[in-house]
């Protein structure tokens, strides 16, 4: 029923004073707000608010002539720093100027293509989106030469047919077969293998990851230096896991807080919007985060090809949970993020420094204790085991080659060279019933190591990056509850299914990177 429109109902203007003329500019929709606004002192400009356009004009003005002597003196080597000093220049810029200039453009663009796309009728839509999506998958996956030592052409056809049967089998286990979107759900994989196109086919691509591979890697030189002043070169080299691995945890902790302190962190959350509790509880067990990325870079994996699986993993986990748990209704959250103020304000970046240290202490005692607890627990099941196959002469029985044979379709589906599918299926059902961290220990000691195609190796890493084990879902639990308690049974009954999730996304990008392979 239409609600008839009163003619005589004026409908307040607003006046074009009040309306944003710059992205930092707020918006006064009530006179409450512009009241108080009116009442708040006025508190003087620092020397740098009065200076800035020209404080900012002077940076921008050395840093291009920075960058052009870069060019000069080294040319393409530059690719990377030319494209960060774009993206300051972009920065600095919208400080000063609307970013409707370049919004307004392409709204218009998309909007006129939007509407040509809409005159023709849904179906027909339809057909041309998904024979697009697969003719490109399965043409460039088939028509990319294949090099010496990555594998062969029946490899990638594994690859592609485990992406596939994935697929279907997220759409049997669905909660709602009727309501999965499937436009997202090839948007999702088309975004994630063109990610992969462009990240290990690409020199542009190659070059950027590479480049921060190469960060990381620094990044753990200075953690050393930190942990070798405190006890010395000798331990310090050591290169076990409390010596290696928790300094780099602790130093990458106290850089996330410095970036958060400037607002980094707030900026790069907002531009990622997670919708639903299944949504993030799969986000999370997909992927893993930078402290323990630089862990595991300190153990001695390969940085590339973790950077990359990360980075793949987030709209593989997106679609996964949209698979499995369809949405029934428009999201609350849905273009938006509010992230609330940190409880503590720090005065300068040298206290978010030292806050940062104090957290990190948290994190690397939780991930120790949970190594500890974990790999004892696992000697104990696996001496139990033992035991109980001695009796019908079957030597060494242990969780891994009882749980590894259950990963083996899996895996093979994934494109590992079939000498080494058992391998790695058992290095999954350790990550999964232990942790990532000693499945990554056991990856790269040179019993396995050594005994791995490179392509299986590559692989394995892709496989094996991610939190979804049985030990992250109680700490899934316990930080989400603490965040939403009345929602702790709800993660509760989500975080096996999320977790589940969360592993076949890992599966998923390993089948992207063996189809480019």
């Amino acid at each position: 029923m239409k609600l008839r429109e009163d003619p005589d109902q004026k409908v307040e203007s607003v006046p074009v004073s009040l309306l944003p003329t710059t992205v930092h500019d707020t918006y006064i929709d009530d006179e409450c707000e512009k009241k108080k606004a009116s009442e708040e002192p006025v508190v003087e400009k620092t020397l740098y608010q009065r200076y800035r356009l020209y404080l900012h004009i002077a940076a921008v003005l050395l840093y291009t002539g920075y960058m052009i002597a870069a060019w000069i003196l080294h040319g393409k080597k530059t690719l990377v720093a030319s494209l960060l000093w774009a993206f300051v220049c972009l920065k600095i810029m919208f400080y000063h100027v609307p970013t409707t200039i370049l919004t307004k453009p392409l709204g218009w663009f998309f909007s006129r293509l939007i509407s040509f796309a809409m005159r023709f009728p849904s179906r027909v839509r339809w057909i041309v989106s998904v024979a697009f999506t697969v003719g490109l998958i399965v043409g460039v996956t088939l028509g990319l030469p294949v090099h010496k030592g990555q594998g062969t052409l029946v490899d990638r056809v594994r690859s592609l047919a485990g992406m596939c049967v994935f697929v279907l089998g997220l759409y049997a286990t669905s909660t709602d077969r009727k309501r999965i979107r499937w436009a997202t759900v090839l948007a999702g994989i088309l975004i994630q293998y063109l990610l992969g196109l462009f990240i290990l086919k690409t020199s542009v691509g190659y070059d950027i990851f590479h480049w921060i591979s190469n960060l990381c890697t620094t990044l753990l030189e200075f953690s050393n230096t930190g942990f070798a002043f405190i006890v010395g070169d000798k331990v310090a080299a050591m290169g076990t896991f409390a010596t290696s691995v928790l300094p780099a945890v602790l130093f990458f902790a106290s850089i996330v807080k410095i970036v958060y302190y400037f607002g980094g962190m707030q900026w790069m959350v907002k531009k990622i919007a997670w919708l639903m509790i299944h949504s993030t509880m799969t986000s999370g067990f997909a992927t893993i985060s930078g402290s323990v990325l630089v862990g595991f870079i300190s153990m001695g994996v390969h940085p590339q090809p973790l950077v990359t699986s990360c980075v793949m993993s987030v709209p593989c986990g997106m679609l996964i949970a949209k698979m499995r748990y369809p949405e029934t209704g428009e999201p609350v959250t849905k273009g938006k993020v509010r992230i609330p103020p940190a409880p503590e304000e720090e005065c300068n970046f040298l206290h978010a420094a030292s806050n940062g240290a104090a957290q990190g202490i948290h994190l690397v005692l939780l991930i120790a204790a949970t190594v500890l607890a974990f790999m004892s627990l696992l000697a104990l099941v696996n001496a139990f085991l033992t035991w109980f196959g001695n009796f019908i002469d079957i030597d060494h029985l242990t969780l891994q080659l009882v749980m590894g044979y259950i990963y083996v379709p899996f895996i093979w589906f994934v494109g590992v060279a079939q000498k080494d599918v058992l391998t790695v299926s058992r290095l999954m059902a350790t990550k999964t019933f232990v942790n990532e961290f000693v499945a990554f220990g056991e990856l790269t000691t040179p019993a396995i190591a050594d005994s791995l195609t490179d392509r299986s190796k590559h692989l394995a890493v892709y496989c094996l990056c991610g939190f979804a084990n049985f030990g992250s879902i109680g700490i899934q639990i316990g930080s989400l509850g603490s965040m939403a308690p009345s929602r702790k049974q709800d993660l509760a009954e989500l975080s096996f299914s999320a977790m589940l999730c969360g592993t076949m996304s890992t599966l998923m990008s390993a089948n992207i990177a063996g189809m480019l392979m």
